[in-house]
């Protein structure tokens, strides 16, 4: 009974406070939607290139520029599907789903290749979970990723959904896509497609995707894209020096309970530095229970883009521990037995390589209950 009464305690929802100055949470954390419940480097991915070569009529090659549209002889050739922006790469977050039992969270990237003068390819690395179809309970679906918060103030384990751990690779998929003024359209091989509307919203050299309709029951979906290859990433100290990420979107559920949107920032002035691979906040109030636990992690040079966000309120903490708060005897410091909430991101990097934010997806799963498994998407970018 009390895993079922200290779960439900998890998922209520948050609300987003301010930032004061470093280190000291003003208001709430960046919500994910409630409390909690709970497929491998992202790998070398050949980048879609500037120039593709085609053959022209005298049976010569033909370079095409895939940002400005036109070959080596000067030639216009509009015809050809053409790189968003001139960009190739991208890192994706969906959410979407049937029903308020069947929903689902994907985070994946996209390679996007011109071809000929009729289409350009997809390739795509993707990692999903879905509310109705998983196994066990959260200390299956959640999984340690090897890293910890060694050298900050409170020692603790960092989880990840099941699946997403470092060395676990995601599900390859292939496609096509046509590309019509601001409309990107992307065909997988299985059938389903999935069309984004291209935008520029920041002054970072990033194209913007956000999802538009579909086949397959997605319902909302973000990706930002950029020159940088897919299989670099930011390390946790080039994080820590972005300021906070206030250009923001979620959408998710906890399981037979209402879809929830949430408009919250990424504090990361509230962060520091545990080690050359993890952050954490800092956690300066004086009660247990008042706490923030929140983790980042992830290495460069071993999961590319992959990052591990693990986060839980004191306060569940602590009942998890069977010291309901305001029980001031809680010495819960780090996440509970439970995992708190777990979350797959992909670092969002412009066309110079640097760190601008992330998408992301929750997938903190229980059991299947009312408020037993939290499925979201969402992205935190740099304004």
């Amino acid at each position: 009974m009390i895993a079922r009464s200290v779960s439900l305690l998890l998922f209520s929802t948050l609300a987003i406070g301010g930032v004061a100055a470093c280190g000291t949470p003003t208001g709430d954390p960046p919500s994910t939607g409630g409390d909690e419940a709970s497929t491998s480097d992202v790998g070398e991915v050949e980048s879609g290139t500037s120039e593709s070569e085609t053959d022209d009529s005298s049976g010569t090659d033909t370079a095409i520029d895939t940002e400005t549209g036109t070959d080596s002889t000067g030639t216009d050739t509009a015809e050809t599907p053409l790189l968003p922006d001139g960009r190739g790469n991208y890192v994706v977050s969906m959410f979407g789903g049937a029903s308020t039992t069947t929903r689902w969270s994907i985070v994946r990237t996209l390679v996007l290749s011109p071809v000929d003068a009729t289409h350009g390819t997809v390739g795509s690395e993707s990692w999903a979970w879905h509310q109705d179809t998983f196994t066990g309970d959260a200390h299956v679906n959640k999984v340690e990723t090897g890293y910890t918060t060694a050298g900050g103030p409170y020692v603790g384990a960092i989880k990840t959904p099941l699946g997403f751990q470092p060395g676990s690779p995601g599900t390859p998929l292939q496609g096509e896509y046509v590309l019509d003024e601001s409309l990107l359209t992307i065909t997988w091989q299985s059938g389903k497609w999935d069309s984004w509307e291209l935008s520029t919203p920041l002054s970072h050299p990033t194209t913007m995707i956000t999802l538009v309709d579909s086949n397959y029951e997605a319902r909302h979906g973000w990706g930002f894209g950029s020159r940088a290859p897919l299989d670099t990433g930011a390390t946790m100290s080039e994080v820590l020096a972005t300021p906070n990420l206030s250009f923001q979107h979620l959408w998710g559920n906890r399981y037979d309970a209402p879809d929830h949107e949430n408009l919250s920032y990424f504090p990361l002035s509230n962060y520091l530095q545990c080690s050359p691979v993890a952050i954490m906040v800092d956690e300066p109030a004086p009660l247990v229970c008042d706490r923030w636990h929140s983790y980042v992690a992830g290495d460069p040079s071993v999961d590319g883009r992959r990052n591990f966000w693990n986060q839980q309120l004191g306060e569940v903490g602590c009942a998890e521990a069977d010291h309901p708060c305001p029980d001031p005897s809680c010495d819960q410091t780090t996440i509970g037995e439970l995992g708190g909430h777990t979350l797959a991101m992909l670092q969002v990097l412009d066309d110079d390589g640097v760190f601008r934010g992330w998408v992301a997806t929750e997938a903190s799963l229980h059991g299947h209950y009312s408020g037993g498994a939290l499925v979201a998407a969402s992205y935190w970018l740099e304004p």
